[in-house]
């Protein structure tokens, strides 16, 4: 229960983060499992100007995300890209902008979390 709690207020945070901010629209994607009786979780996000990724463990362990973003250039229509990782031991999040004069096109991850002897994997996508 202390876990849907956490989740459901990074949740509401995260809405009111970008509803401030006026963001018109937003797409994610996520992942569950478990490892040993822990809960996990990996989910990826994007507005029309960032993104961002996550990974969690409900315990101690090996946690790591690892992202691709796209963006677009409004007028040149280039299209760019952005690779991150990060790891910690039970949650870890990437964050990308984009540059000035560009759009988010996608973000995709793969979530990873070793424990016990077990590993935990899932791959996330979101598209604006």
């Amino acid at each position: 229960m202390r876990m849907k709690k956490m989740i459901s207020a990074s949740i509401l945070s995260l809405a009111l983060i970008f509803g401030a901010r006026g963001v018109d629209a937003y797409a994610a994607d996520s992942a569950t499992g478990a490892i040993n009786g822990y809960y996990t979780y990996g989910s990826s996000s994007i507005t029309s100007t960032a993104a961002s990724a996550s990974t969690f463990f409900g315990n101690v362990g090996s946690v790591s995300v690892v992202s691709t973003y796209s963006y677009v250039n409004t007028s040149t229509l280039k299209v760019g890209t952005s690779t991150s990782s990060t790891g910690y031991y039970n949650t870890c999040t990437v964050d990308f902008t984009a540059p000035a004069g560009c759009r988010s096109v996608r973000i995709s991850s793969t979530h990873k979390v070793s424990a016990y002897g077990q590993t935990w994997s899932a791959n996330t996508t979101a598209t604006y």
